[in-house]
């Protein structure tokens, strides 16, 4: 077998449909195992996700221990939520776009002179993150956006998932319908 050469890793989050289509099954219950020891379908040992009883075969691949690699599940939220690990980003990205048309908070031609450093710090192997970081600082301290000309206000992130603009306190809701709209 030739080794293949990776050009590049892309890292993102996944929509709720796509997670939806990607997993096996839906967990309705936070239960494990029944009276008599088994998986119970539906809870947070389905034998749909992988089997850990060497007796048993996964109800997906049909794998054993050891053979099965693992599939995994989804739990339906009624409303979304924060997820801590992404609360800063999540921060940086409220900041840096327009509370109205969600476009990032720089004219056209200082965002393509940003592309072009971007592009530049890529080819020459350079990191990349302290560029995006000043274009976020920039970004940030823009009153107006360039492009609907809507006022921005400040935005306050109190940890660990709470956000505040102005005087109103933004619910996860209101943060991914802002952040959907950002192209």
């Amino acid at each position: 077998m030739t080794p293949k050469n990776i050009e590049k890793l892309k890292f993102g989050l996944l929509s709720p449909e796509y997670i939806r289509k990607m997993s096996e099954v839906r967990i309705i219950t936070a239960d494990t195992y029944d009276e008599d020891g088994y998986p119970i379908e539906g809870g947070l040992m389905d034998p749909k996700l992988g089997v850990v009883d060497p007796g048993l075969r996964c109800k997906t691949c049909g794998g054993r221990v050891g053979e099965c690699p693992g599939h995994f599940g989804r739990i339906e939220l009624a409303r979304p939520v924060i997820h801590v690990g992404y609360a800063k980003l999540i921060s940086k990205i409220l900041r840096a776009t327009c509370r109205k048309c969600s476009r990032i908070l720089l004219p056209e031609e200082r965002i393509e002179e940003f592309r072009k450093e971007i592009k530049k710090a890529r080819k020459t192997g350079k990191n990349e993150e302290e560029i995006i970081e000043e274009l976020f600082r920039i970004a940030r301290t823009a009153k107006r956006c360039p492009y609907c000309g809507e006022e921005q206000e400040e935005i306050k992130f109190e940890k660990p998932t709470t956000f505040i603009e102005g005087k109103n306190r933004l619910s996860p809701l209101d943060i991914r319908e802002r952040l959907e709209k950002i192209t």
